[in-house]
């Protein structure tokens, strides 16, 4: 009976003990990286990033003295609050370690060291984690994975930037020379004070969802306080409005003159990067051409499984096309989901005017072209959202246009069918 609570024991507690194991060969992989100076990756970085990223590790290996040798190599940390934080933590867990060394000699200092303990620094190096968070998976290569959400891309989307407030990093990529989307960065980013989706207006959460940048503030312009240059996107976009989301202004920005560090979330709902960051940045930005993706905890790679999805959209995309052509109005309104919405006309509404409209075709020839699809990483009501834009060709016996479309379509399930929840035209 003992060796099977011992044996139960050993299972039960195995999962810990792997995932602290896989954590430790982590650190130690990263360390050597660190070290060696050779990776790619490890050669990118700042020689205050190094030093950081040092101090981090042997933090969260409970080694504080390798931690202020790391801080202690390069004079230009002395002016970095980050760099302070860490140092005041190195000394904060030496301190504590020696008091326990100190064993019944210290008795007396048990208020003393139980205070020591308590001291809580995690808030202000929440940006350590993240960068730390963000160069373990560069290590591993994340970089070089293809993002899920990105399902097809048409030659007019130039770039697309996807802040994952979970990792407080925002992945960019754009077309290269050849027209090929590639990876251009991966930045830590700052994003709203509270946790969750934005809901309503001064919530101070940054909104999840897919959008596009539709401005350029700089100059006069721009209050100082938000940098050199600043990129409004289009929230609330339609499905925000489907889901009576309200607000406005969120902005990427820089930060205030003399500052460069922030804590990750620490706007009132926009996303925010350094300024020289976001000055490199800006040449990436194609208003109306690029797209932003925010949510969390983005997923890479599955490429089976991101293709199957791709061929699911364009397939409905093609028999809905097809029924709409064929004059088969009621096999063609199938394809909306019962919370559809178009302007000011629901899905009755719909119903309606489509059946009518259609009552007059002798023929209807509908041609797509220019598809882009973008998975939306976020749960809504509906189930699953992707966002398709396309050029339209309509025509018809008496009446021809050209324009283009935007459709979020759903479903509940990867079982379930995809449902049109909300249809728009959109400027060109």
């Amino acid at each position: 009976m003992r060796q099977i609570l011992l044996l139960l024991a050993l299972l039960i507690s195995w999962p810990v003990f792997a995932s602290e194991l896989s954590d430790a060969m982590a650190r130690d992989k990263a360390m050597q990286a660190l070290d060696a100076g050779t990776d790619p990756v490890v050669e990118a970085l700042s020689d205050v990033d190094v030093s950081v990223l040092k101090a981090t590790l042997a933090l969260k290996s409970g080694r504080p003295k390798q931690a202020l040798t790391a801080l202690a190599s390069d004079n230009h940390l002395s002016e970095d609050p980050l760099a302070s934080l860490l140092e005041a933590e190195a000394y904060r867990l030496s301190a504590v370690q020696a008091v326990a060394k100190a064993g019944d000699y210290a008795s007396g200092m048990n208020v003393e060291q139980q205070e020591l303990k308590q001291v809580d620094l995690s808030d202000g190096l929440r940006e350590a984690d993240a960068r730390l968070a963000s160069f373990l998976e560069r290590l591993d290569g994340l970089e070089e994975q293809q993002p899920f959400d990105l399902l097809q891309l048409d030659k007019s989307i130039y770039s697309v930037f996807m802040v994952d407030k979970a990792r407080s990093q925002m992945f960019v990529y754009a077309r290269n020379s050849a027209g090929e989307m590639v990876s251009v960065a991966d930045e830590y980013i700052v994003t709203g004070a509270k946790l969750g989706d934005k809901q309503t207006s001064g919530d101070a959460r940054t909104p999840n969802g897919v959008y596009r940048f539709v401005k350029r503030l700089q100059g006069k312009a721009l209050a100082t306080r938000y940098g050199p240059v600043a990129f409004p996107i289009d929230y609330p976009n339609a499905l925000d409005a489907l889901h009576h989301k309200d607000g406005y202004g969120i902005w990427m920005h820089g930060y205030a003159d003399g500052i460069g560090r922030r804590p990750p979330r620490d706007t009132k709902g926009c996303f925010a990067l350094p300024n020289p960051r976001l000055e490199a940045l800006a040449e990436y930005v194609k208003l109306g051409r690029s797209w932003v993706i925010v949510g969390e905890n983005f997923t890479f790679g599955q490429e089976e499984k991101r293709v199957a999805l791709q061929h699911s959209v364009q397939q409905v995309l093609e028999d809905w096309r097809l029924d709409w052509s064929s004059l088969n109005t009621n096999r063609y309104l199938q394809h909306y989901h019962p919370h559809f919405k178009s302007k000011n006309r629901d899905l009755a509404k719909w119903k309606r005017y489509k059946q009518k409209l259609n009552a007059g075709k002798s023929f209807i020839d509908v041609k797509l072209s220019g598809l882009s699809v973008v998975r939306d990483p976020n749960s809504w009501p509906e189930g699953e959202v992707v966002v398709a834009e396309f050029n339209q060709s309509y025509r018809s016996n008496n009446y021809q246009d050209i324009s283009r479309k935007r459709l979020y379509l759903a479903r509940s399930d990867a079982q379930a069918a995809w449902r049109i929840v909300l249809e728009e035209s959109i400027a060109p």
